[in-house]
């Protein structure tokens, strides 16, 4: 007996978790039946056909075959299916949450404003922001449908490779099945066929970071019919639609199905822990995580209006439309930072790198997400810390006027605690004047002349842990003091030596 038909067997004594008849329009009593069934780590897949005119195409498509479509809980959990595309990056957008392509048209073309204010700015003379938000929606604009959260595999009475179908229809994101995800076989019985698969969980393309304990299914057979006659179609939905998660049913797993996602991170893939010192980064992570071949990617979908602010006076935003960019967040192997019971785990997103920072002992899971990390280190009473330098905009953005292009620095102090991360700032500085500041805003130093181009200062320990170095240059030096707590933060000047 093979291994797909012995697996299946060990889950038949279970009842199914899905368990429909396919039916075809006209057809009274459906013969042909689909079954699902999982043990908390597969899923179990069986197909019964009827198919009284068996064909010999070979087509993907255009063949005697199963479709089975797998999604997410809730449809258009990461983004709305259908969408309109524009060339020639192939952004994709929805207007007023509409696929409607001539309402995207009148606005690139200024017939429709797009926004809720335009009259008091076209006095100001904001042609050209106004023009610069409009051109980037780009042109030609048509309807699409992407498939985010969605997976479509083909299996085939004689039993060839499974196909995972409409990749193109992933924009920005590259899924790909893993080697033992999908393994099925295909009978010839009296009435037709039989199909039998044990999938894995890479089978469903994308899983939320907590595990799968409900999703979506339909099974649809393709009877291609002899040479010459119309192809019909028998499904578990009275009315299936090419790629509409609406036409899925939504199936609640008795037995959950776990998922080994993230080396180092086996607290994913499973119902999350509740400690308050890791729930916060946890939730930061991506929602949910889709298969690339023989790893997991965590993926989310940023939102975005079109804006144009060259000119801060004229900083437009095209309200009415929605943009949507699909981000993969690939993540790196984990190693100790401070020892045993500790792991870093780098993060690489298209927005911004970050890292998970975890510490585990019996009963304490902490964590935290950093996006700059310069020191770590553990306080006097063992708990972990880290110094953070964030740079960002000082307006918010980078934009015209005065100190429109102006960058800000912070340094912090991180304290890694049971009921999750303490911040404190020690200091802040920024390159449109000289000022440097304590965490309570008061200016301690300002940063000599010789040290305005340089807004990035070399950071040392005096006393690793207890005391922090920041040096501008030759002429100017500060220390970062604090309790053995992380409280209590004092900044002083470091006298010059003579």
């Amino acid at each position: 007996m093979s291994w797909n038909l012995l697996t299946g067997l060990l889950l038949m004594a279970a009842p199914p978790d899905f368990s429909q008849p396919l039916g075809a329009p006209g057809e009274r009593a459906p013969a042909s039946v689909a079954t699902l069934v999982s043990d908390g780590q597969q899923l179990v897949l069986d197909v019964d056909v009827v198919d009284a005119t068996p064909s010999a195409a070979t087509d993907d498509v255009h063949s005697d075959h199963v479709e089975v479509w797998f999604g997410l809980e809730a449809p258009d959990a990461l983004m709305p299916s259908r969408v309109i595309t524009t060339s020639p990056a192939g952004k994709l957008f929805t207007v007023r949450g509409k696929d409607d392509p001539k309402e995207l048209e009148a606005i690139r073309r200024g017939t429709d404003p797009g926004n809720i204010d335009n009259s008091e700015r076209m006095l100001k003379g904001c042609d050209e922001d106004d023009r610069a938000a409009r051109d980037s929606l780009g042109t030609s604009p048509k309807r699409t449908r992407v498939l985010l959260g969605l997976a479509h595999l083909g299996f085939f009475p004689d039993g060839r490779a499974p196909v995972l179908y409409d990749l193109e229809r992933y924009p920005g994101l590259s899924p790909a099945l893993g080697e033992g995800d999908v393994r099925y076989e295909a009978q010839r019985t009296a009435t037709g066929y039989h199909v039998r698969a044990v999938l894995q969980p890479g089978a469903l393309l994308f899983v939320p970071k907590d595990g799968v304990r409900t999703l979506r299914v339909r099974v649809d057979a393709i009877d291609a019919g002899a040479e010459g006659t119309k192809e019909t179609l028998c499904s578990t939905h009275p009315a299936p639609k090419w790629g509409d998660a609406e036409t899925l049913r939504t199936v609640k797993l008795a037995k959950p199905l776990t998922v080994k996602l993230v080396e180092g991170l086996p607290e994913l893939g499973q119902p999350l822990p509740k400690a308050p010192g890791a729930k916060q980064a946890f939730n930061e992570l991506p929602p949910y995580f889709l298969r690339t071949g023989a790893t997991w990617t965590g993926v989310r979908v940023e939102r975005a209006f079109p804006e144009s602010y060259q000119w801060r006076i004229c900083a437009t935003t095209l309200d009415a439309v929605t943009e949507y960019r699909p981000q993969a967040n690939v993540f790196g192997p984990p190693a100790a930072f401070l020892g045993e019971g500790t792991a870093r785990i780098p993060v690489t997103a298209s927005s911004a790198p970050t890292t998970v920072y975890l510490s585990r002992a019996p009963g304490d899971l902490r964590a935290v997400l950093s996006h700059d990390v310069v020191e770590t280190f553990r306080f006097k009473d063992g708990t972990p810390g880290l110094v953070e330098r964030m740079t960002e905009p000082m307006m918010g953005r980078y934009t015209s006027g005065a100190c429109g292009g102006a960058t800000v620095v912070t340094v912090q102090l991180v304290r890694m605690e049971k009921q999750g991360p303490k911040r404190k700032v020690l200091m802040t500085w920024n390159d449109c004047g000289d000022d440097v500041s304590d965490g309570e805003e008061h200016v301690v130093a300002k940063r000599p002349e010789d040290a305005e181009e340089d807004i990035t200062p070399k950071l040392t320990w005096a006393t690793p842990g207890q005391k922090l170095r920041v040096t501008f240059g030759p002429r100017l030096t500060l220390e970062a003091t604090w309790k053995p707590d992380g409280s209590n933060v004092k900044v002083d000047k470091v006298a010059a030596k003579p």
